[in-house]
């Protein structure tokens, strides 16, 4: 059996190995994909795109293609809490419909200062279109059916053995590897790294065996008491269950309900027709068995020249929505270091930054999901919670104070979404500013290295993000120089630069407080100053110089 030949193998075919594909394809790296399944998702998994990944979808002309493409775009994306669907409703977290989150993005002092709010879909439509994006380059080669179950390092290169659908194996050597293959991943088992953290939560609901099933019930909508809701929640003594509302104007639907601690399963029917309140006509389109309760993160994302990203790296208890989001943005960190190296512009040590960058971010999202799914499983459920009278009233009232306080924090997260922070990188240059409150539910614009580029609206009304280079931009304010020398700089390393000169006095030049700030290929503030050598400060943003070096040159 010969080995192709390519410069990166993705195991993987999901959304996080496509946008992984994506950053290396326009870039030009060789690129093989290897997804073990016929094609992209059948089930609907992940159905929250946060605002960071949409931003990223953005950056490959995918976000304005999701947002048109989801059905139910025009219904608001409310949150809502029953004890039936039928019954009484105990608790709503009232959120916008797409068309409205846009909008108010657009205005000033939004929790949510970016050109790309969060958005409700299904992965489903996202991974034809991630698919279609890869696609487009003729570096970047797909192949679905192929099942990888040998992976072998040989010091200069990657080995991998394949079987396609058919039984035929095919041989790969790759200079690196990035193991995109899911909770179960055979890479992440191959190059001998395990999970840790909490893996047998026990709650009511949300830890333990769980079963998500899609279906359609035609007609179910017209039922409802109560206004439409993208979520609802069922809270019952003996039954708690989420059923998510994929298309309102078709009637399609996903139920998810946990299995009895030691009990029997009850059938799909059985407790869809309890949490309703009625009988439902419904057809299953397709289910799956998962594990809530958990918070695990590999111990090392890399060994060797073969990396781990998405659930390969972390996996998560769904609520909050962070589990393919965290993944999307592992993808968006490691492309462009993966092109820099195998291009010649950055140092091999660029790579170490990966997990330096992403390990903790993957403990701080996984953690804060836990958190969430307790808050879920700690909700009150009085056994009179359906009875009339004082005794009902009184039981309701007690899940909805905990409803209160609680809910909205599941899903208005801008500091999750928004407030990553690389500080601690060895590519970073910090500055001795003080380092930044990291909450899940605020999110303070800033320009301190590491964070995320805050984002503003230019004097012509376009986005800064759409005016930054496609790799590194050094952004100067006002009265500086016409930045020859970074240019100058860049070229000696054969590195690619963009000078972008923006106005001084205005809210971007306020937070920076510098003259002068240099932004990496994912969007994160490398270096900020008013003087520097522009050659040095390249070099530590490439793995090539470490920052102590500069320190005491």
């Amino acid at each position: 059996m010969g080995l192709e030949r390519t410069a990166v193998a993705i195991v993987g075919g999901g959304p996080v190995g496509l946008l992984l594909a994506a950053e290396l394809g326009v870039r030009g790296v060789r690129t093989i994909v290897l997804g073990d399944s016929p094609g992209t998702s059948t089930h609907p998994k992940a159905n929250t795109h946060g605002a960071r990944s949409m931003e990223i979808y953005r950056r490959h002309g995918v976000a304005a293609a999701l947002r048109a493409g989801s059905p139910s775009k025009e219904h608001r994306t409310d949150v809502a809490y029953y004890t039936r669907l039928l019954g009484h409703e105990l608790h709503r977290v009232s959120l916008p419909a797409p068309r409205e989150s846009i909008e108010e993005t657009l205005e000033p002092q939004t929790r949510w200062p970016t050109p790309e709010p969060q958005f409700r879909s299904s992965q489903l439509v996202l991974e034809p279109l991630l698919l279609d994006r890869a696609r487009q380059f003729p570096t970047v080669d797909v192949r679905y059916g192929h099942r990888v179950f040998e992976l072998t390092e040989q010091g200069d290169h990657v080995e991998l053995c394949a079987e396609t659908a058919g039984g035929r194996q095919v041989g790969i050597r790759a200079e690196y590897v990035v193991g995109c293959d899911g909770g179960r991943s055979f890479v992440r088992r191959a190059i001998g790294q395990r999970l840790q953290g909490e893996s047998g939560l026990e709650l009511e609901f949300m830890g333990g065996r769980m079963l998500a099933t899609y279906f359609s019930a035609p007609g179910l909508q017209q039922r409802r008491r109560h206004p439409h809701a993208w979520q609802n929640w069922f809270i019952l003594p003996h039954v708690r269950a989420l059923m998510l509302t994929l298309d309102a104007d078709n009637d399609l639907y996903l139920l998810h309900y946990q299995f009895p601690a030691g009990g029997e399963a009850r059938s799909f029917g059985d407790v869809l027709d309890e949490v309703v309140g009625g009988h439902v006509n419904a057809h299953v389109i397709s289910s799956a068995e998962w594990r809530a309760g958990i918070s695990l993160v590999a111990q090392k994302f890399r060994a060797g020249r073969t990396f781990l990203a998405g659930d390969a790296a972390h996996l998560f208890t769904p609520t909050g929505g962070f589990g393919l989001n965290t993944g999307i943005e592992d993808a968006f960190n490691l492309g462009w270091k993966l092109a820099a190296v195998i291009g010649g512009w950055a140092s091999p040590e660029l790579l170490d930054s990966y997990e330096a960058e992403r390990r903790p971010i993957a403990d701080r999202n996984t953690a804060y999901a836990l958190t969430l799914a307790r808050r879920n499983g700690e909700c009150p459920v009085g056994a009179e919670i359906e009875a009339p009278g004082s005794a009902g009233e009184a039981a309701r009232a007690a899940a909805q104070a905990h409803l209160v306080r609680n809910a909205r924090w599941e899903y208005d997260t801008p500091g999750i979404q928004l407030g990553v922070s690389y500080r601690g990188s060895p590519v970073i240059v910090v500055d001795g500013a003080p380092e930044q409150p990291d909450s899940p539910i605020e999110y303070v614009p800033n320009a301190v290295p590491g964070s995320r580029l805050p984002h503003v609206w230019l004097a012509d009304g376009g986005s800064l993000y759409d005016a930054l280079g496609p790799e590194f931009t050094i952004i100067s304010f006002g009265a500086q120089t016409n930045g020859t020398a970074w240019v100058d700089a860049a070229a000696a390393r054969k590195l690619p630069l963009r000078v972008l000169h923006l106005p001084d006095r205005t809210e971007l030049s306020a937070l920076a407080g510098t003259g002068w700030l240099l932004i990496r290929p994912d969007g994160h503030i490398a270096w900020r100053g008013d003087t520097a050598d522009p050659g040095a400060i390249l070099d530590i943003a490439t793995g090539r110089r470490v920052e102590s070096a500069l320190k005491t040159a």
